[in-house]
């Protein structure tokens, strides 16, 4: 969505700019070449809001798409046990993911468990640990702490 309001705005925008460089052009009196750019300067926030709409309403579709494929959490409830079962693991997926590799960096950091010698046990705790660190706290996590951890595994050779 996001793309398609820079398109949009990207051609609004240059089309407006050049409307009003043709009316500083051929348009001769002052009052006249205000009130000209006041209807252009209206015309282009009309299409500014109805780009706005357009993407809005795209991603209402996309959403009430995903609705439909994949259904709500009210569908799970009326689903019975099963139902509420699903919606507890969904619901239980994060923290236990969490705990689980707190647990583990407990585990390697105290010196329990040890990775050395094993590059594929190594390579899997660090995969393990940016994936789960960007599935609960996002992109910009991984990325503030990724140069860390490269300096660490740089130290560490």
């Amino acid at each position: 969505m996001k793309f398609l309001e820079k398109v949009i705005a990207l051609l609004g925008n240059s089309v407006f700019e050049d409307v009003g460089d043709l009316i500083d052009r051929f348009v001769t009196t002052g009052a006249k070449k205000q009130e000209m750019k006041t209807e252009l300067l209206e015309l282009q926030h009309r299409h500014e809001v109805e780009a706005v709409k357009l993407s809005l309403e795209a991603e209402q579709e996309f959403n009430q798409r995903i609705k439909d494929l994949e259904g709500t959490s009210k569908d799970l409830r009326q689903s019975g046990w099963l139902g509420k079962v699903v919606l507890f693991m969904r619901g239980a997926q994060r923290p236990l993911w969490g705990y689980f590799v707190a647990y583990m960096d407990y585990k390697v950091f105290a010196g329990n468990w040890s990775l050395k010698g094993n590059e594929k046990l190594e390579s899997a705790f660090w995969i393990i640990n940016f994936l789960v660190l960007g599935f609960l706290f996002g992109e910009r996590a991984v990325k503030n702490v990724a140069p860390l951890v490269s300096e660490m595994m740089s130290k560490k050779k």
